[in-house]
C-alpha cells in the first residue's frame, strides 16, 4: 500500500516561509516515496493554488468549530492507522496557541498513527507540563537549530534528532531584477509592533547604505498576509528613495524570493527563512532576530555574532555598528559560509528520519 502522508500546520502561501518549508517536505516525500498520497491541511488553500503546491488532496480548517477538534475536523478524519501526520512546525510551538496543533497530533495518536514534528522550533521559555507532554508523545521531532534541539535534550526528550530547516534545500527559480550591488534588506511589522526602535535602526542603516556607500537597496517582502504584512512597513522604508532603492513585487513565489537574495551582497533580515535564502546562497547576513530560531540557526552556522536581539534593541548606534562590521567583514564571512553550508544544509537520509516516516 502506498504511503499516505497528512501535512498540516500549514498557515497558507504568503507566509513563503511556511511555503518554503510545505513545498521543500513535499518533495522530500516525493523522493523517498514517488507513490504516496499526500494531503495538506492548510488555513488558506486558495493561496496555496496560487502558488502550485501541488498534493493529491488540500483541505483546510472550519473557522466556526467551537473545539480544535472541530476547528480541524476534516484533517482528523483523514487520519488512519495508516497515516504518517507531519506537522510542518516551524514556529509554530514558539506561540502561546501551539495547542491547537497538538489536538491533531493527539487524534493521531488515538488513531494509531505516526505523528512526527517536522523542521521545527521551539521557544525554549514556554515549555510547560502541558507543552511537555505533547512533545514528549511524537515519534520524531526534528529540530532546526541548537538552542531548540538543546533544551529538547535538558528536558530528557530522546526522540528528537537535529537537522537544517529543510527550506535550505528549495531551489531558487530564476526572476529578472532590476537592482545590482545590492543589500537585500526584509522587515516584519510584527517586530515593528514589538519595539518601534527597530523602524529607526532600519531607517539609520538605510540612511548609512546611502550616503556611505555605493550599494543599492532592495526591500524583500517575504509575509505577505493581510494580518501581517512586510510590505506595509517596507513601503515605509522604500519613501527613503534616492533612485537607489527597489520594493520587490509582493506577488513572487519563495523559490523566486530566494534566486533575488542570493544575488544580494549582503542581507539584513527580519524573517528567518530570508536568511535562510541568503544563507543557503553563501550571503553575509544581519540577523534581526525576536526568537530562539534566529540565534540557533546562526550559531549552528558560526554566525552568532552577526544577530541583533530585536525585541532589546535600544540603541540604532549598535544596530548601525552591527551592519558596519558585516561590510567590514564581508569576505571572511563568504568564505566561511562557502565551506559550512555544503554540509549544513546536505539532507543525508537517516535511518531514524526514514523509519518515522513509513
Amino acid at each position: 500500500m502506498n504511503e499516505h502522508y497528512l501535512i498540516y500546520g500549514h498557515g497558507g502561501s504568503y507566509n513563503h516561509g511556511g511555503e518554503a518549508i510545505t513545498r521543500c517536505t513535499i518533495a522530500f516525500l516525493r523522493s523517498i516515496s514517488p507513490e504516496c498520497r499526500i494531503t495538506l491541511c492548510s488555513h488558506f488553500p486558495d493561496q496555496d493554488m496560487e502558488f502550485s503546491l501541488i498534493t493529491n488532496e488540500l483541505i483546510t480548517r472550519n473557522p466556526s468549530g467551537k473545539t480544535y477538534d472541530e476547528i480541524y475536523t476534516d484533517a482528523i478524519c483523514k487520519i488512519t492507522s495508516k497515516t504518517v501526520c507531519i506537522h510542518v512546525g516551524g514556529d509554530n510551538y514558539c506561540y502561546p496557541n501551539w495547542q491547537r496543533y497538538a489536538a491533531i497530533h493527539y487524534a493521531a495518536l488515538r488513531r494509531g498513527a505516526k505523528s512526527i514534528l517536522w523542521s521545527c522550533s521551539v521557544d525554549p521559555y514556554l515549555i510547560d507540563d502541558e507543552m511537555l507532554m505533547a512533545l514528549r508523545t511524537h515519534h520524531l521531532i526534528t529540530t532546526r537549530e541548537c538552542v531548540t534541539y538543546n533544551a529538547l535534550i535538558e528536558r530528557g526528550l530522546t526522540n528528537i534528532v537535529k537537522v537544517s530547516d529543510i527550506a535550505f534545500t528549495l531551489e531558487p527559480e530564476a526572476i529578472k531584477t532590476g537592482v545590482e550591488n545590492f543589500v537585500a534588506v526584509n522587515l516584519s511589522p510584527l517586530i515593528v509592533r514589538k519595539n518601534p526602535v527597530v523602524l529607526t535602526g532600519y531607517k539609520a542603516l538605510i540612511e548609512y547604505v546611502l550616503k556611505k556607500t555605493d550599494l543599492n537597496i532592495a526591500l524583500i517582502p517575504h509575509v505577505v498576509m493581510p494580518m501581517d504584512n512586510d510590505y506595509d512597513v517596507l513601503r515605509e522604508l522604500y519613501s527613503m528613495d534616492s533612485g537607489r532603492i527597489d520594493l520587490v513585487s509582493d506577488k513572487l513565489s519563495a523559490a523566486q524570493y530566494k534566486n533575488i537574495i542570493s544575488k544580494a551582497r549582503f542581507c539584513v533580515a527580519a524573517r528567518t527563512h530570508v536568511c535562510i535564502a541568503a544563507y543557503s546562497a553563501c550571503v553575509p547576513v544581519l540577523a534581526v532576530g525576536y526568537s530562539s530560531k534566529a540565534v540557533g540557526i546562526a550559531r549552528d552556522l558560526g554566525l552568532e555574532d552577526y544577530v541583533v536581539d530585536a525585541l532589546n534593541m535600544t540603541d540604532t548606534k549598535e544596530f548601525l555598528n552591527n551592519f558596519k562590521s558585516l561590510l567590514e567583514h564581508e569576505e571572511d564571512i563568504h568564505r566561511h559560509l562557502a565551506v559550512a553550508i555544503p554540509n549544513y544544509s546536505q539532507r543525508e537520509l537517516d535511518p531514524i528520519i526514514l523509519g518515522a516516516l513509513r
